[in-house]
């Protein structure tokens, strides 16, 4: 892959492609993408809602991949439609571009639409079986949020220890109090966070000691956690305090006739707001849902991350530990929610679901990485920034390092798992992918391939692509070429004979300023007569004339790549 310039150990800056969605009537939602770093789309485009199912908004825990990739292909239908789509492409690569930047998708929702599972935004580029890296979030290097960054966060470099306020519920079974584990997920928590040495301290309560809670939310509190469950079906959402277990109903409810105020979240929210609190976690069932998160929103608390339906224990403890971890050394709440959810899936992949419970050593559903819902109605991501000191500098890079492992290390496994080029997660895709577009009948095939060849074996990392082949149904020739224009690094377009490849270049090359295209041609053929015509965007690079198969070979580096690379390390779009 052709690597950035910066260093792995970096700050990933992350910028918004914000998106605003509604519903204009009982069938239809109204889109634009009102600030994004390519431009915008400021006038409304009406796109059919497809059904969503009950069990789709919680993406059931029974769901296979596929079916948290079909729902996402819907959603990427509601979200992304042209020209907002193509937008978003162009801003992915021109991030992919830049040294450590990151593309954040901004989700600006009315109550109606903010519950879908947007976190499942599938490929719809992607035919065939879903993949994991058929996911957009399957990338480290694109964050999803919910919330415009309506509010301002104040935000001063600081070396102090972040305290931590841990709530778990418990059942009031006295052979089984902690049926939720929420105990054994502190000590883990505390563990895993002592062992990085971060800035963090824990502090665990149960839910039922009311005095000891009331006392301490009256107190500093940088980080709320609560584990347990919550009820988020209306305007009194809230968390259980104490639980009960009915074996003969086979369920669980409110021991407490009459549960302490702060269990609902129209009354912790002001409540953490006024105790400094800058991130609030419940690792609970149903506490992403807008019920429960509308107060906290209100309230003006600068990041929540909630549950989208149900999540196992495993996954909450890996998410919570790596996120904690990246946070308290100073890392951006992006990129720490980022590296979280992928060591979810991470572990998802290690230990599948389809293994025998008894060959299994921790319980994960496929698509538990894809329940975090992360709430930011703040522009700055960097909730504990840290000083410059060197002891905080060396924290912060061994942090980032962590991160840089951990996905280079997903990326290595999927690339094993997944079967298709382009299947690998878009951000490689931008800067290792070349598409080669000329003619491949019999007597030219064998240039194009031997080019491929060449590409694949080069120093840099190239992945040739070759397009041979039909768009799938439902989709028009000039659609499928300009994406895979738009996820290429650049373009090499042969001219010799061209039957198709005058039609793909006048429909993509106008609009495609991101993209180097380098024409290339057979000694002795005929151009083409619009090809002079493309001559006058920049972008055209100047024609290769090359006499056979090793002679192109021989030019490639001097002439086509390195003109293509100038011009990206340039950055001209005009």
């Amino acid at each position: 892959m052709a690597p950035r310039s910066a260093p792995a150990t970096a700050g990933v800056r992350f910028v918004d492609f914000a998106i605003r969605a509604w519903r204009s009537d009982a069938r239809h939602v109204s889109v634009i993408a009102h600030a994004t770093p390519l431009g915008s789309v400021r006038h409304p485009i009406q796109v059919n809602l497809p059904r969503v199912e009950r069990a789709d908004l919680e993406i059931g825990f029974d769901y296979s991949l596929e079916r948290a990739a079909e729902v996402g292909r819907k959603l990427a239908g509601v979200l992304l439609p042209e020209p907002i789509g193509g937008l978003f492409l162009e801003s992915i690569r021109w991030a992919a571009s830049q040294p450590a930047v990151g593309l954040r998708i901004r989700l600006c929702l009315d109550e109606e639409l903010i519950d879908l599972p947007w976190e499942c935004l599938y490929r719809p580029d992607l035919p065939g079986p879903a993949v994991p890296s058929g996911f957009f979030l399957a990338d480290g290097d694109l964050a999803l949020v919910r919330e415009a960054p309506g509010q301002p966060l104040a935000a001063e470099a600081s070396d102090a220890v972040q305290r931590l306020l841990f709530l778990g519920t418990l059942f009031d079974h006295p052979d089984t109090p902690d049926l939720w584990f929420v105990e054994e997920e502190f000590r883990l928590l505390s563990a895993h966070v002592a062992a990085l040495g971060s800035r963090i301290r824990l502090d665990f309560l149960p839910t039922s000691s009311a005095d000891q809670v009331e006392s301490q939310l009256a107190t500093p509190i940088d980080i709320f956690h609560y584990a347990g469950h919550v009820e988020a079906e209306d305007a009194e959402a809230h968390f259980l305090q104490l639980a009960h277990w009915d074996d003969a109903q086979g369920t669980f409810y409110e021991v407490q006739p009459q549960p302490s105020p702060w269990t609902r979240a129209h009354q912790l929210a002001p409540r953490l707001k006024a105790a400094g609190t800058r991130l609030a976690v419940f690792n609970a069932c149903n506490s992403g849902h807008w019920p429960f998160v509308q107060p906290f929103m209100e309230a003006g608390l600068p990041a929540l991350i909630g549950v989208q339906g149900n999540v196992t224990n495993d996954a909450a403890l890996v998410f919570s530990s790596e996120l904690y971890g990246a946070l308290a050394a100073g890392l951006s709440l992006d990129e720490a929610s980022t590296q979280a959810r992928l060591g979810v899936l991470d572990l998802a992949l290690k230990d599948p679901a389809d293994r025998p419970a008894s060959n299994r050593q921790i319980q994960v559903s496929a698509n538990d990485w894809l329940r975090f819902m992360v709430y930011m109605p703040v522009a700055e991501a960097v909730l504990f920034p840290r000083t410059d000191r060197p002891a905080a500098g060396r924290e912060k890079r061994a942090a980032r390092a962590r991160r840089t492992d951990r996905l280079e290390t997903l990326y290595a496994t999927l690339t094993k798992l997944d079967d298709a080029e382009q299947s690998r997660v878009i951000s490689q895709i931008y800067r290792s992918r070349v598409l080669i577009l000329g003619r491949f009948d019999a007597a030219h095939k064998p240039t194009l391939d031997a080019l491929g060849r060449a590409l694949d074996a080069h120093p840099a990392g190239y992945r040739k692509h070759l397009f041979d082949y039909e768009p799938p149904p439902g989709r028009n020739l000039t659609e499928w070429v300009r994406h895979h224009v738009l996820t290429s690094r650049f373009v090499i377009a042969d001219l010799t004979d061209p039957r198709s490849v005058p039609y793909e270049l006048g429909s993509v090359v106008p609009t495609s300023p991101s993209v180097p295209f380098v024409p290339i041609i057979r000694e002795g053929a005929p151009p083409f007569a619009m090809a002079a015509d493309l001559k006058v965007y920049p972008w055209v690079l100047p024609t290769v004339t090359y006499r056979d198969d090793a002679d192109l070979i021989a030019r490639l580096d001097g002439e086509v790549i390195a003109p293509a690379e100038a011009r990206l390390a340039a950055g001209g779009t005009h």
